[in-house]
């Protein structure tokens, strides 16, 4: 009976129902039937409806009319501009699963969402910060005409004779912020110094301090573009070029403004080849890798060789020096600044010149980040290097070891793909003239450790690809500096491959900082310091123990 009970049920459930209520009811006929009011059961209907819907609208994607800022492989982490969120956690993050090893292959873009915030909303000329048009001129004839944001903080500050702490987003024309009030000094105070005295030789009004050669190469070379148009007398002198034929012999050279690496220039002061008598400005430019302690103790000597008390200076038309100017200039200002150069001068005296995208991600700069096995990264860089090459795209490739470099440079050989190898374990002989070639279209492709990451103009670089994450924030920001800079033909983009979970931790902040438009986390370039800290952490003593 309770077969042919079935034929007439299209519902397996149903029937199953059916059979159940049939064999119950035969085998108790008196057990009474409970029933559900109508009533009730619409209530529980509404109710039902109701969740239904609500649970849609949570699965439904939100439409939103501003920009697309970060676009993801997996869409629901898509982020808009201007898009908040209630009470934001980790698993907002399109990266917040990369540690689990099924996201290979997932990725996340930061697209470009404002022009490069270093240009001035309002036109300026420099004859409008106190720049005489002598400089002025000179600046137009290397082909700068207008300030930059940074430039126009920071330019008055020192031609009224503070000491200045000027920090701006990488690429926004720091040099020049610093370089040409110096020279604006030196031409003034210039009119009514005879320089024909001895006390001229090898006794700079200026001392410029940089961490590498090339850096001092780039200065050097503007420096003495402007020298041809505006009398002043500039020097450099960098560690391997001959530096113990100018101990032993040095040269007389006049100098308004003399620029050099640490090591040299410590050993100059040492043996009183450089003299002290005509100082009136000092700058440490990229001072996060001077004030990191691979080189902030041969700073502090320099310091103190030079009798530097950083005070207030004054003067109308001529610049009237009762202490030397101090200058730090950077792209990120290092934590416990105050405290390494406590013993020197009061860094809180210091006037600040900083723009509003410090430590923060360039918003004209498109930013890729992708998860890769470490087993996938070599096709994949093989891939964009070929592509770099076929559409002539300058390209920088970031490595965090020597090593590393060296076996990526060999293995583009290998396949064909032309490219130049830069770090700073090279010799100077092997080293010399490598960023020349590149920057000269010589070639398309540098490989490179951090070397070329401090400072270096590198306005033809378009594409900028870190095989490896750096292990800091730091570095990051100076890394992806290298594209979009102010004069740049294009905006250019980054692209990260992401493979261990240190690494992932890195990119997790970055998109934080994204989605939230604030701050970068934890910016701090003290690198000898980390590494001392995890090697002892991991051994329980210290690298020379």
């Amino acid at each position: 009976m309770a077969t042919r009970h079935l034929h007439h049920v299209d519902c397996p459930g149903k029937a199953i129902l059916q059979i159940c209520r049939h064999y119950r009811a035969e085998l108790n006929p008196d057990l009474p039937r409970i029933t559900v009011p109508h009533n009730i059961v619409k209530n529980m209907q509404k109710m039902m409806t109701k969740k239904a819907i609500e649970k849609a609208q949570q699965n439904r994607k939100p439409v939103f009319k501003s920009p697309l800022i970060i676009s993801c492989k997996r869409p629901e982490f898509n982020h808009h501009l201007g898009q908040t969120y209630s009470s934001f956690n980790p698993k907002h993050l399109a990266s917040y699963g990369w540690k689990h090893r099924k996201s290979h292959g997932d990725h996340f873009t930061i697209l470009p969402y404002e022009p490069n915030p270093s240009w001035l909303s309002v036109s300026q000329r420099f004859e409008d910060l106190g720049v005489s048009s002598a400089v002025a001129d000179g600046l137009k004839s290397i082909g700068i005409s207008q300030p930059t944001r940074i430039q126009e903080i920071t330019v008055p500050k020192i031609l009224k004779g503070h000491c200045v702490m000027s920090a701006a987003e990488t690429g926004s024309g720091k040099t020049l912020a610093y370089l040409t009030p110096l020279i604006e000094l030196i031409h003034r105070h210039g009119q009514v110094t005879d320089r024909s005295t001895p006390s001229w030789k090898n006794s700079p009004q200026a001392i410029i301090v940089v961490p590498t050669r090339e850096l001092a190469d780039q200065i050097m070379g503007v420096a003495q573009s402007l020298s041809e148009v505006i009398p002043f007398k500039v020097q450099s002198y960098c560690g391997g070029r001959g530096t113990k034929a100018k101990l032993n012999w040095p040269e007389i050279r006049g100098m308004d403004i003399l620029i050099s690496t640490p090591g040299v220039l410590r050993k100059l002061l040492s043996r009183n080849i450089i003299r002290r008598g005509s100082l009136r400005h000092l700058v440490l430019d990229e001072m996060d890798t001077l004030m990191d302690d691979s080189f902030s103790g041969e700073i502090i000597d320099i310091i103190k060789k030079l009798q530097v008390t950083a005070g207030e200076s004054s003067g109308n038309n001529v610049y009237v020096s009762t202490s030397t100017q101090v200058i730090l200039v950077g792209a990120t200002v290092p934590r416990g600044l105050s405290e390494i150069l406590n013993d020197v001068f009061p860094v809180e005296a210091f006037h600040k010149a900083t723009t509003d995208h410090v430590h923060r991600l360039m918003p004209h700069v498109s930013q890729k980040f992708i998860r890769l096995r470490p087993s996938s990264k070599p096709e994949n860089i093989l891939r964009l290097s070929k592509q770099s090459i076929l559409k002539s795209i300058p390209t920088l490739i970031f490595c965090n070891k020597t090593t590393t470099c060296s076996w990526l440079t060999r293995f583009l050989d290998a396949s064909d793909v032309d490219n130049m190898f830069m770090s700073g374990f090279l010799t100077e002989k092997s080293r010399a003239g490598r960023f020349e070639s590149f920057q000269n279209g010589e070639h398309n492709i540098l490989v490179c450790t951090d070397i070329a990451s401090r400072g270096l103009d590198t306005l033809r670089v378009e594409r900028v690809i870190n095989y490896e994450c750096p292990d800091f924030m730091s570095d990051y920001i100076h890394r992806s500096g290298r594209a979009g800079r102010v004069g740049a033909g294009s905006p250019g983009h980054v692209v990260s491959f992401v493979s261990h979970p240190w690494e992932v931790d890195l990119i997790n902040k970055i998109e934080v900082a994204a989605r939230r438009m604030t701050d970068l986390h934890n910016v701090n370039a003290n690198i000898k310091r980390k590494l001392v800290s995890s090697y002892e952490a991991k051994h329980g003593m210290g690298p020379d123990e």
